[in-house]
């Protein structure tokens, strides 16, 4: 039941809701999408979407690239769930003429299903990725983002495209992984470029009529013609956007993709229906003002109470600031957003109004083609200046010149030094490598030309142009693909050699510039799903039907939660191509998302997608291994007796430090955890989520104290009653008979049983299944107090805890974090690095 229109059937549905075809109380069709709490694991993730939604409800009219959310709503009825109404798309036959019997939403997976491997025109992929282009940019300027660019969510109304699937829209930087493979970029999902890198491989599927998984493979025949320069360029921005390296992308945002589209649409005829239409209504309009003024007095005009006149408007005075652009070197050629060229650097100064975005585009023969952009600022002269970086590759048929002036001739597929390499070349290689080779310097005569050459072993020969390839790429002289080898002349006779030259056979060598011969891996794990790294580099998840390597040995290593690591050595021949299937063996590594025992018995719940948290305080058993095996110094006494299953004490913040990283380093050797997982003491806001107390990230410990909330781990009621339900452990009955304790500092109308701790787990857990949020012991958690630094802090109570006021969920225990006490303990968690959500990932993307 959705208020106010009449639900008629299913259209769609996944993982994150149902979409309904309704009719409104007006009679228009409408799109309606539930979201319902069952499909989240979690309150926390259910909440998360559903404020995503409000956030983005509001700005979803503001423009023509997102669906309009015209309502959203929430119900409790069967099972709690949230709503909102919707613009309805085309259908996929009729347009905007819709049967609701026969109703097919058109989006842009399904034109691709018509076009059925076939591009799309270069015009309509541009218009489309320009639009999209623009709608992300409002996205991201108001801290969201989409997180799930892909063909299905692309939705046509009236014709244009438009950004669907919203329910996903969250804060940028959330790290849930949310997402479709090969559309989500290396670095991870949640940000501003996600989004664009999954436009961007959106783009490739349209332009090419390849899979994602494809890129970068071509269509079998590019456009003819007129089309071909505008659909090389297009490639050449797709390629740009969905570059694997962050570092590499020269698009990173939705603003410089529009810029680029913009600049690739210019010269595009643009149909100007209305102009027509418009010039011709300019008299009429006219006319009806005349009659107007000729009859005012006889038109019953509404009239107001008098008042008095408003001030006349205040004129908004223009600012302006000026643009010096410069360039190192000097003599680039600068071109603005559109493409006009302006003059040569140094520019004259550039008159601009304040607050306006400037971007020029810096050219130059011999160096890279790139942007400057920023904003102008009022009665000032800004001076961009652009240090240009060299980019000099060979290219197929003419002369080239590296990094270290020496010439290189074109040849069939490859460029050949002019001569062998030289004794100067030879010394930069020793000095910048730190090593001395036993080379033998001879005078050789190469075009009459006497030069001072080297002599080597072909393995030295092979070192030098290891060296000497990774120097030009840096620099800018050599392409991703291209690479030096070294061509050692065997047959060098001349009487400058050495009877210690001929008989070690040093020879002279040149260099020869060639494309890699990449080969081509195809790889599947059972079961699916496992982490892939080759040679430690992070490469995606199997199954990966197409892995571009470089030739030669390499390392695969395959890891999956629950599952053995294996990790196989591969000889791959030049431009060969290989399928390696691997069958993974169950171990009792953890898995996240379900309950899991560790090596020391210590019991995980999950929390969400990437945590883990220990269900119960550390022990003093767990410690005590930890102390064995580290040879860390044991803490002291407690001062009372306590047994293996009680929470360890007297423990400062860095101690608790200390083992997590024992035991993160234990259970990796193991093979219980991966390398992107780390024991680690919870946050300040993971401690209060658990206590079911959700807070804002942007704050420090010391503000999030302060909360109107007045409410316990347990609930609401105060004291607690002496009833079978115990709430934890605290200062009772009980601890009030122990000889160092005062009376009027326990609770004495309740009675746990213990006097000081009690083993771990005595007390009934929350809903999460954690153990003793309140009282046993104080909990470190890893965050500082405030910005000073000097204070650590301990959550939720211990076992002398008697005051309503330590206990609320809110209250933090403020200690200096090398402090250690009978009172204080530690709760570990496990969690995921951002570090595997951040690696790179070297694919077959590039042409």
């Amino acid at each position: 039941m959705i208020p106010d229109h009449e639900v008629l059937r299913k259209i769609g549905g996944g993982s994150y809701g149902e979409v309904w075809l309704a009719r409104g109380v007006t009679g228009a069709m409408r799109a309606v999408k539930v979201v319902r709490r069952e499909d989240f694991e979690d309150e926390r993730g259910f909440e998360r979407e559903f404020e995503g939604i409000l956030k983005y409800e509001p700005m979803s009219r503001d423009h023509a690239g997102l669906v309009n959310i015209l309502h959203v709503g929430r119900s409790h009825q069967e099972g709690e769930f949230y709503y909102y109404v919707m613009e309805l798309g085309d259908d996929i036959r009729t347009g905007n003429e819709i049967n609701p019997v026969e109703y097919e939403p058109r989006n842009l997976r399904t034109d691709l299903k018509k076009a059925a491997g076939t591009p799309l025109n270069p015009d309509f992929v541009i218009e489309v990725g320009l639009c999209l282009a623009d709608a992300l940019e409002h996205l991201h300027e108001k801290g969201l983002a989409h997180r799930d660019i892909k063909p299905s969510n692309i939705i046509f109304v009236d014709g244009k495209a438009k950004l669907a699937d919203i329910g996903l829209v969250a804060t940028r930087g959330q790290r849930t992984f949310v997402g479709t493979e090969g559309f989500v970029p290396p670095e991870g999902p949640g940000s501003a470029q996600a989004d664009v890198y999954g436009l961007g491989k959106v783009m490739y599927e349209m332009a090419t009529g390849k899979d994602r998984l494809q890129f970068p493979e071509l269509p079998d025949e590019l456009p003819e013609d007129a089309n071909r320069k505008r659909w090389l360029n297009l490639n050449q921005i797709i390629c740009d956007i969905c570059e694997p390296r962050v570092s590499k992308r020269t698009i990173k945002t939705a603003a410089s993709l529009a810029i680029a589209l913009r600049r690739l649409q210019r010269g595009k005829r643009v149909k100007r229906r209305r102009r027509g239409a418009l010039l011709a209504m300019i008299p009429l309009v006219a006319c009806l003002a005349l009659v107007g003024w000729v009859f005012r007095g006889h038109i019953p005009w509404p009239t107001q109470a008098k008042a008095d006149p408003p001030p006349p408007p205040v004129e908004k005075k223009i600012e302006y600031g000026f643009v010096k652009v410069i360039s190192d070197p000097e003599g680039a050629e600068v071109y603005d957003r559109d493409g006009n060229f302006l003059d040569v650097t140094p520019l004259k100064n550039i008159r601009m109004v304040a607050g306006e975005r400037y971007w020029f585009e810096f050219r130059l023969e011999g160096y890279r083609t790139e942007p400057a952009e920023g904003v102008v600022v009022a009665n000032e002269t800004q001076i961009v200046e652009h240090v240009l970086s060299i980019y000099s590759p060979p290219v197929s048929g003419q002369e080239w010149v590296d990094n270290m002036g020496i010439r290189y001739q074109p040849m069939d597929g490859y460029h050949i030094s002019a001569g062998f390499v030289r004794l100067y070349q030879w010394r930069r290689f020793e000095q910048d490598t730190n090593k001395k080779y036993n080379a033998e310097v001879i005078e050789h005569s190469e075009s009459g030309v006497n030069r001072s050459i080297v002599l080597v072993t072909p393995e030295q020969a092979d070192m030098y142009c290891r060296w000497q390839s990774e120097k030009a790429s840096t620099e800018g002289y050599l392409t991703e693909v291209q690479y030096i080898s070294a061509k050692v002349d065997k047959s060098f006779k001349s009487p400058a050699m050495s009877p210690r030259a001929i008989k070690q056979g040093l020879r002279p060598f040149q260099c020869l510039v060639k494309n890699i011969p990449f080969a081509h891996l195809e790889i599947h794990s059972v079961p699916e799903g496992a982490i892939l790294q080759i040679d430690g580099e992070y490469r995606g998840v199997t199954p990966r039907p197409r892995v571009r390597v470089k030739p030669g040995s390499l390392q695969l290593t395959l890891s999956l939660e629950g599952y053995r690591r294996v990790t196989k050595t591969m000889d791959l021949k030049d431009g060969g191509n290989e399928k390696v299937v691997i069958n993974l063996q169950r171990n009792n590594s953890v898995v996240f998302g379900k309950k899991w025992s560790n090596s020391l018995g210590m019991q995980f719940v999950p929390i969400g997608e990437d945590l883990m948290v220990s269900a119960w305080e550390t022990r003093v058993s767990d410690y005590n291994t930890y102390v064995k095996e580290s040879k860390a110094t044991a803490p002291p006494s407690p001062g009372f007796n306590q047994g293996p299953n009680h929470p360890v004490l007297q423990v400062t913040r860095a101690d608790a430090m200390a083992f997590c990283k024992w035991l993160t380093a234990r259970e990796q050797k193991d093979e219980r955890i991966s390398s992107d997982v780390e024991y680690r003491l919870l946050t300040d806001l993971e401690w209060s989520h658990l206590a079911g107390l959700e807070e804002r990230p942007d704050q420090l410990p010391s503000v999030r104290e302060f909360r109107p909330e007045k409410i316990f781990p347990w609930g609401t009621v105060w004291p607690p009653e002496d009833a079978e339900f115990k709430v934890g452990n605290l200062a009772d009955k009980s601890a009030a008979q122990a000889a160092n304790v005062r009376r009027d500092r326990t609770l004495m109308n309740y009675e746990d049983g213990f006097e000081k701790t009690s083993p771990v787990g005595s007390f009934p857990p929350n809903n999460l299944g954690i153990y003793d949020l309140a009282g046993n012991a104080h909990e470190w958690v890893s965050d500082d107090y405030d910005e000073n630094g000097k204070y650590g802090v301990l959550r939720g109570g211990g076992w002398n805890s008697y005051q309503k006021e330590h206990l609320y969920v809110s209250q933090r225990y403020t200690v200096r974090s090398t402090k250690a006490s009978n009172l204080y303990g530690f709760r570990v968690a496990l969690a995921k690095k951002v570090k595997l959500m951040t690696s790179q990932i070297s694919e077959d993307e590039s042409p």
